[in-house]
């Protein structure tokens, strides 16, 4: 069973490399084309994913959840020193094989008709240890900051998607944690928000593997958003949920050795129409407006019924796959507050075959993710 998961694991580091990777080829090929000459493109195509590659397999190493909780400056000068020693390298192997291979040596580049010569051919000959060093801090300062807006969200500011108001489906996921309450009572300030830090980053793997951005943190609960494609495809936004119980089931030792308790939680579910527009002066964000969101939230407080701990509406449900191995219980129309109209909800629970590959997910998470 270890191997099992140990490979499940260790597989995912050469498939984030070869993306990566074919993503330095395109680059390196772009790059080739505006300033060499297209008979040398291949040693240019080798070095861009060889350097997407590596920073892919890299990227992995630093989703660990103890490198995670370094310093944001700590994080950039790793991303920063390991990027550019990977790129060096890279560059000035593949310029070293590509002199060999046509019979020159490195002293070449010190004959400047020689240098001008053959980069005029091979442009990676001018790249030096400045331009690789200022691409690297860039790179490694986009990449990382990306982390504090969300997925997707930088590049929505940057291309300005939503700097006028646009109307658009969206599902939305309110997963609550059960006796906040009382478990902030009883592990006091600190500990119980650093119980909030583990607990939420635990969970987001459940997010991440099934398509969803988190839209925010508000107190013990997150919102969790999916477009209707993502949402949709496979029942990603329920999958969710059994995911995140799976994660936790696997950590509960954990949990119990640090805090003295395991903990529970409860979410629903709704599609719905929203307004997404960026709002804001000296602080700027996304904002989604609409009652989709408010009738998810009133659903999540309606999430008390014995073993009812995941609600959903009938306007999701009735988009989703339901000839799968999950039991809809039909709950009627339900009264919620604040609301004139009733809504007719659905509660799920899944069955150990549909559980199946979460729970192999989630251990495996579990084998290289301990709290620390």
């Amino acid at each position: 069973m270890k191997n099992k998961i140990f490979f499940s694991e260790f597989k995912s580091y050469p498939i984030l490399g070869i993306k990566f990777g074919i993503i330095g080829s395109l680059i390196g090929f772009v790059l080739h084309a505006i300033w060499g000459n297209l008979e040398e493109v291949k040693y240019t195509i080798i070095t861009g994913f060889l350097i997407g590659f590596f920073i892919g397999f890299f990227e992995l190493v630093f989703s660990n959840s103890k490198v995670e909780k370094l310093p944001y400056s700590v994080l950039l000068l790793f991303r920063t020193i390991i990027y550019f020693l990977i790129a060096i390298i890279c560059v000035y192997s593949l310029l070293l094989i590509y002199l060999k291979t046509n019979g020159l040596g490195s002293i070449s580049l010190a004959d400047p008709q020689k240098f001008e010569e053959i980069s005029n051919v091979y442009f990676l000959t001018n790249i030096n240890i400045i331009y690789v060093l200022v691409f690297t801090l860039v790179a490694s300062f986009f990449w990382q900051l990306k982390s504090f807006f969300g997925k997707g969200i930088l590049f929505n500011y940057l291309t300005g998607k939503y700097h006028k108001p646009s109307i658009e489906d969206r599902i939305f996921m309110f997963l609550d944690l059960n006796d906040a309450t009382t478990l902030a009572e009883k592990l006091g300030s600190k500990k119980y928000s650093s119980f909030l830090s583990d607990f939420f980053h635990d969970l987001d793997l459940a997010f991440s593997k099934t398509k969803g951005q988190v839209f925010q943190y508000v107190g013990d609960e997150v919102v969790i958003i999916w477009k209707p494609k993502n949402g949709l495809k496979n029942n990603n936004c329920i999958n969710a949920y059994f995911l995140a119980v799976d994660i936790l089931e696997n950590k509960k030792e954990c949990y119990l050795d640090k805090y003295e308790i395991i903990p529970s939680f409860k979410a629903s579910l709704h599609l719905g129409e929203v307004t997404i527009t960026e709002i804001g002066v000296s602080k700027k964000e996304i904002a989604y407006h609409g009652d989709t969101i408010n009738t998810t939230s009133r659903i999540c407080s309606s999430a008390h019924m014995p073993g009812k701990n995941i609600l959903i509406s009938k306007a999701l449900h009735d988009k989703l796959n339901t000839d799968i191995d999950v039991v809809f219980d039909d709950l009627d129309e339900h009264s919620l507050k604040g609301k004139d109209e009733k809504i007719h909800i659905y509660s799920i629970k899944s069955t150990s075959a549909y559980n199946n590959a979460a729970q192999q997910d989630a251990a495996s998470y579990s084998m290289s993710n301990k709290l620390s």
